[in-house]
């Protein structure tokens, strides 16, 4: 289906990769930016740009990319401030990792989870790059300022490559202790986690949640971001989450969900209430990923996934 890349609805016979209103709702501008750069290119930029801070940490190849709107149509750069986008790309490695990426995050969308603003977007050799806002950005009188935003490792004093040592109730303690609006957090803490084990992103570590001050003074709970089924890129691993859960980090089920909910000093009745709401969205889970980039049998592991999550969560 010749869908738009942005909000996956039908496109017109004129229209190619975007509606122009969502090119004007993403970019601010009328026609789809062009990023020309080739992968080759763009991981030799990568190797160059990590000293500079042109990249952005993390497993993926991510790169802060910056709209210059002086020319033409506009074009996404690697050189240029403010770097309002990140972009991740395909790898090697790992077969389709844009397209997986983008594809759980429409369906957080559709399970009512906040989420950084998020597409997909082609480039010249064909290939299709995963690119997002940046959410610790802002844009004020014309003028981008940077907004305060701390990850979890950062709220713990952790290094970077300590990202998977602590546990989610740790994580409760860290927005109990710094976030304006706690309890909500906790909820949307909560909620996102069960979303991420119905799809399989075991890589939930301390570097993917953060809290910022979008006013400048009052943290809370960023939008969701990286939100990725590591599960089916690494199916030699079998641990389920990146933390540990209650003491475990493999063969959760519904009750170690609730006993964490319980933890954290969450309703039973509105935790298992939310739980059972992703329970029902099965069916939009799997038109989500039919309608997605990915190839079928991509598709098929993707859904006998998300069907046998939710089973155990029956349990």
């Amino acid at each position: 289906m010749n869908q738009c890349l942005y909000c996956r609805k039908p496109l017109t016979q004129d229209e190619n990769h975007w509606h122009s209103a969502c090119v004007k709702k993403f970019f601010g501008i009328s026609e789809l930016p062009v990023l020309s750069i080739d992968t080759s290119e763009i991981e030799q930029y990568a190797r160059t740009a990590i000293d500079e801070g042109l990249t952005v940490p993390g497993v993926q190849k991510k790169l802060s990319l910056h709209l210059d709107r002086t020319q033409g149509r506009g074009r996404l750069t690697l050189i240029g401030y403010p770097p309002g986008f990140i972009a991740k790309l395909q790898t090697e490695e790992y077969a389709h990792l844009p397209e997986l990426e983008d594809a759980t995050m429409h369906m957080a969308d559709a399970a009512s989870i906040q989420t950084v603003v998020h597409a997909l977007i082609p480039l010249h050799d064909g290939s299709l790059a995963y690119i997002s806002k940046r959410i610790d950005r802002v844009t004020i009188n014309q003028e981008m300022h940077k907004l305060p935003m701390e990850d979890f490792c950062q709220l713990s004093s952790r290094l970077t490559e300590d990202k998977y040592k602590g546990s989610y109730e740790q994580c409760g303690k860290l927005i109990n202790t710094y976030s304006s609006q706690s309890m909500l957090d906790i909820t949307n803490f909560w909620y996102l986690l069960v979303f991420c084990f119905i799809t399989g992103n075991s890589d939930m570590h301390l570097k993917n949640f953060s809290l910022y001050a979008p006013d400048g003074r009052y943290y809370q709970l960023t939008p969701a971001y990286d939100l990725l089924p590591a599960t089916l890129v690494l199916p030699e691993d079998k641990e389920e989450t990146a933390l540990s859960l209650g003491g475990k980090r493999s063969r959760l089920n519904r009750l170690d969900f609730l006993q964490l909910a319980q933890h954290l000093n969450l309703s039973p009745k509105v935790a298992e209430r939310l739980m059972n709401r992703l329970m029902t969205l099965e069916d939009v889970f799997i038109e989500i990923i039919n309608a997605s980039h990915l190839t079928e049998e991509e598709k098929q592991t993707f859904e006998a996934l998300i069907k046998s999550r939710i089973r155990r969560l029956q349990a």
